[in-house]
């Protein structure tokens, strides 16, 4: 294909998946699924307005460039708040891991963007561009999607070893993110450094990601999807899964019966 093509099918592809964002925005309210995963709505109402602003913007124009800049560190922020929310619906019978999950997800995040902003602290003193360059900008996007990639890949894996019945919505919604939020991580990776041609195509391919995922969530999220019981079929036998269960079972009361005693060390010292 050629490059006027492939932004055929990008454009093209754009303006589906603000169809699908905006169709399943409507489904999640009127079905009061937004309630449940509210940061998941957020995060795609955000989406589409994103869509809608620069829909008729020059992708090389410095307005768009003055847009994303704005918008970027929210969109970091709302996938922040989506993986916790994920976290929080996978752990909603363990509030002792809970807690210690989100509080390894701010701790994960706030050292992956030290770590790469002391990395790139080198080339940042080098290079002539501007602070808020998009270079630069990559550059913290990267720190912070390599601690959410990581986080994503252990909660599923978590999903597939442990036989812990959660909602079918909570298993489709946990596998459809991280298919998108990691194919989108992977893309940027891969872009970084390569020639226009290369990331035309890497932004089409993404593009029809999104549009899959898209699809998908207005397909299979439903209310009923709330209460019927999905398990992942598991690669270890069930006495192993037993095992592990109980041992996750006494982990979460370790940890409550020691947010219990911080919680009370700190009403005494008041």
């Amino acid at each position: 294909m050629t490059a006027p093509s492939f932004i055929t099918v990008e454009r093209s592809l754009w303006f589906c998946n603000a169809g699908l964002s905006a169709i399943l925005i409507g489904k999640l309210f009127f079905s009061r699924l937004a309630f449940t995963y509210r940061f998941f709505c957020l995060s795609a109402v955000f989406s589409f307005i994103r869509v809608v602003v620069t829909w008729r913007m020059d992708l090389a124009s410095q307005a768009y460039f003055n847009f994303w800049r704005a918008a970027e560190p929210v969109t970091w922020l709302l996938s922040t708040l989506v993986v916790l929310e994920l976290s929080s619906l996978i752990f909603k019978e363990y509030r002792g891991i809970q807690v210690l999950g989100r509080r390894a997800i701010y701790g994960s995040l706030a050292a992956a963007v030290l770590i790469s902003l002391i990395l790139l602290a080198p080339t940042w003193r080098q290079s002539n561009q501007p602070m808020l360059a998009f270079q630069r900008f990559l550059m913290v996007e990267r720190g912070v999607d390599s601690a959410l990639v990581i986080l994503l890949l252990l909660l599923l894996v978590f999903l597939a070893l442990l036989p812990i019945p959660l909602s079918r919505n909570v298993v489709v919604h946990s596998v459809l993110y991280a298919t998108y939020f990691l194919s989108g991580s992977i893309g940027i990776f891969i872009a970084n450094g390569t020639s226009a041609e290369v990331r035309l195509v890497i932004s089409t391919c993404l593009m029809g990601v999104a549009f899959l995922c898209l699809l998908a969530w207005n397909v299979l999220l439903s209310p009923a999807g709330e209460t019927k019981i999905a398990v992942m079929p598991k690669p270890l036998p069930a006495t192993y899964e037993e095992k592990l269960v109980e041992q996750l079972a006494s982990i979460n009361a370790t940890l409550l019966r020691a947010s219990s005693k911080v919680d009370a060390a700190r009403l005494a010292s008041k």
